[in-house]
């Protein structure tokens, strides 16, 4: 991997796993209105999976007092979650993409797919990723990307600019997934 493109795109916190994902190269990017659509589903799913992450360690903590309108709001977006999940499911009703390993930070992510990609991406070029970051929830982060950097079994994206909010939703679950693997990197050296 070319280091200069990796420290800048990935400059910062980040975090690893193996993930399904999908891409598809792009002749150009989407129109502002299938990205403000896009941009709108990857926010809902963020805020999902935050919410999610908050509730289990909520359960984890001691029981703190929340007023009911709170409680409403919670329940209400777990409600809109699984109607959203379960329609999804009915309509898409297929399997998820193939994993692979992702290194993933605020600006844009690294791939290692194992297999030769050099042939059929070119620098330079935009990709349309679909990235699962549960593959519990059948519902991708769709992100349009350049290509940064290509090597034979691997690439290098950055992202195309996001909306405040959604980078903000972003930054904030790439924080709690590299926190996440630090504590359970902790707890394994502990064992």
């Amino acid at each position: 991997m070319h280091s200069e493109s990796q420290n800048f795109l990935l400059d910062g916190i980040t975090f690893n796993d193996y993930l399904p994902m999908d891409w598809e190269v792009l002749a150009a990017l989407p129109g502002e209105g299938e990205q403000y659509r896009y941009h709108r589903a990857n926010e809902e799913l963020l805020q999902n999976l935050l919410l999610r992450d908050e509730t289990a360690s909520r359960e984890n903590d001691e029981p703190e007092i929340v007023s009911g309108h709170e409680q409403f709001k919670r329940l209400e977006t777990r409600l809109d979650l699984l109607l959203s999940l379960v329609t999804e499911m009915m309509a898409n009703n297929s399997s998820l993409p193939a994993q692979q390993t992702v290194t993933l930070g605020a600006h844009g992510l690294c791939v290692q797919t194992g297999e030769d990609v050099s042939t059929g991406l070119e620098k330079g070029a935009l990709l349309k990723i679909q990235l699962y970051p549960d593959p519990h929830f059948p519902r991708p982060l769709i992100l349009c990307t350049r290509l940064v950097d290509v090597q034979v079994h691997g690439f290098t994206v950055s992202f195309c600019p996001l909306e405040e909010c959604l980078q903000d939703q972003l930054d904030k679950y790439i924080f709690r997934q590299h926190r996440r693997a630090i504590a359970l990197a902790r707890k394994s050296e502990n064992s």
